[in-house]
């Protein structure tokens, strides 16, 4: 009975390790309700646990019925204009297109149309950007895309591809639920009540009111809203956009628009450290050629009420600020 019931419990184990490391099956999973999604009250707090700082994300309302205007519109973003945030029932424009820093797309430009080029990037990681001209966009013929099968579960690709996810995939696969992060809540509070400690990924602003992501705030890393940033390398950075906007409007584009959203530190909490001004000082060149979507103003007008009291992102109101600029212009 005894070596039974041990087959039994390495059985059970066994599946949810492949489950748990296999996407499409954890997929499934998901969709089932069998597991949640770890994102659900936010980056910052999946990364903590702390209980002050959890709130649930949904999704942002959409405009029924926006008149849309003779315009293309393309977008090379990070994770605030990912489809799960924004996609094309938030614009005015009749054809959108966005893609990823890190994903570059081959396209065929409408020229019957006023196409306008974002360039969205997150105050982090605008001095990695530019540290040359942005190529990621090609004009072609685009490639058919041809999906490749996946893996087979007997593949050493497979495993190796699987073996390097599978602590994280794990994880959050097994202890997403409710109860787990009950328990989390219970040692996160505790070691920051007793020990003043916390997740080494996040920092708590000075009023205690924020939790906020140590890539913003620890002055040491480059993405850091203190990390000195001088003259010269700023001169260099402004370079790297006017060239961008150049060969982008060589390529066909009516314009090039430059869109830097602010780090949550740099709004909520500017007094940690000696805020290096990134955003205003790149949009206040005299030499930025590139027209600039400015929500730097709207943001620090209403700091406590633009980004997610447990992520990094905006909230739908911060989110709507952004969105109407891009309207305008396409409009």
């Amino acid at each position: 009975m005894t070596h039974i019931l041990k087959y039994i419990i390495l059985f059970v184990f066994s599946l949810l390790w492949v489950i748990g490391c296999n996407p499409t099956l954890r997929q499934k999973a998901f969709d089932l309700g069998l597991t949640k999604d770890s994102y659900r009250y936010g980056d910052l707090y999946r990364l903590s646990n702390l209980p002050d700082f959890k709130q649930l994300t949904k999704p942002c309302p959409k405009p029924s019925n926006l008149p849309k205007t003779n315009t293309g519109l393309y977008i090379i973003g990070d994770s605030f204009t990912e489809k799960a945030r924004v996609d094309s029932l938030d614009f005015v424009a009749k054809d959108y297109l966005r893609t990823h820093w890190n994903e570059p797309l081959i396209i065929q430009l409408d020229t019957t149309k006023r196409n306008i080029l974002v360039l969205q990037t997150v105050e982090r990681h605008f001095r990695e950007h530019f540290v040359d001209s942005v190529r990621v966009l090609k004009i072609g013929k685009p490639e058919r895309f041809v999906a490749q099968a996946e893996a087979s579960i007997f593949s050493l690709d497979y495993w190796d591809k699987v073996l390097g996810e599978s602590e994280e995939a794990l994880t959050s696969f097994l202890f997403s639920g409710d109860v787990f992060l009950t328990l989390k809540e219970w040692k996160a509070s505790l070691n920051l009540a007793w020990f003043d400690r916390h997740n080494d990924q996040v920092a708590l602003s000075p009023d205690g009111k924020n939790i906020l992501f140590c890539w913003d705030a620890d002055s040491t890393r480059i993405t850091s809203s203190f990390k000195y940033l001088p003259d010269s390398e700023l001169d260099s950075l402004i370079k790297g956009v006017n060239q961008t906007r150049q060969h982008y409007l060589s390529l066909g584009f009516d314009e090039v628009y430059l869109s830097i959203i602010p780090n949550k530190t740099s709004i909520v909490a500017p007094t940690m450290g000696p805020y290096n001004h990134l955003v205003e000082r790149v949009q206040q060149h005299p030499s930025l050629q590139a027209p600039v979507l400015d929500i730097w103003p709207a943001f620090t007008q209403n700091s406590q009420q633009v980004y997610s009291l447990s992520d990094t992102h905006w909230t739908c109101f911060g989110q709507s600020i952004w969105v109407k600029k891009v309207n305008d212009v396409l409009r």
